[in-house]
């Protein structure tokens, strides 16, 4: 069946949807892109509008590639620091209220330390007491089965399973006596740290602080 002639679209509206079209093509990166950034506080963001310009920013597609990165400017990154400073500093100031208002004086410091290390040392010889019977479990299992072979006998799957079983938890044991041995060190030095930290905010003679590793240990909060 022929076509009327008002079927056919007038060259103004061919025209009309070849720049729509057109437009539509350009638009549709633009549609497709996605900014994937990182706050202050390491979190990851996703947003269709640009972030901040201080914050480092990816351009990806919806597909999760990458489609260019956007570098901060050297202003940005001083910007970044100073934030950074100000919060550090924030963050020691809130230490030093939870300091002298944990401990009256110095001698209060020692205590505390003295009981963290006493607790720890408990620890220690209770793994130590594990570790030895494990020991000589093991011991034993390794004296029958050895039994077994000699005998020309298999060596029945329960003691394989025990040996196995003892085995772990010796690997086991030494690792947590292993950390309680560093956790005590640790202690040690950031006891000190806080009492040189005192010290400084009272206005007395500073002690020559306890270093681990060769470094002062800050803890984060006080016990």
């Amino acid at each position: 069946m022929g076509c009327r002639e008002n079927d056919w679209p007038t060259a103004r509206q061919r025209g009309l949807s070849v720049c729509l079209s057109l437009t539509l093509w350009l638009m549709a990166p633009a549609w497709a892109q996605t900014y994937r950034w990182v706050d202050e506080r390491g979190r990851v963001h996703y947003s269709d509008t640009r972030p901040p310009l201080a914050i480092e920013q990816v351009v990806i597609d919806k597909q999760g590639r990458v489609l260019r990165q956007i570098p901060r400017s050297g202003a940005q990154m001083r910007q970044s620091a100073d934030e950074g400073a100000r919060v550090r500093e924030t963050a020691r100031e809130r230490q030093d209220r939870a300091l002298l208002s944990t401990y009256v004086h110095e001698g209060e410091i020692d205590l505390a330390r003295d009981r963290a290390l006493a607790q720890e040392q408990a620890k220690q010889d209770s793994l130590q007491a594990m570790l030895q019977q494990a020991r000589a479990r093991l011991a034993q299992i390794n004296t029958e089965a050895a039994e077994h072979e000699k005998a020309g006998r298999r060596i029945p799957d329960a003691l394989r399973q025990s040996r196995s079983q003892t085995e772990r938890e010796i690997i086991r044991l030494s690792d947590m006596l292993r950390r309680s041995v560093a956790a005590m060190t640790q202690t040690e030095a950031r006891y000190a740290a806080y009492k040189q930290r005192f010290r400084e905010l009272k206005g007395l003679d500073v002690e020559p602080p306890a270093t681990l590793g060769g470094t002062p240990a800050v803890g984060n909060a006080m016990p």
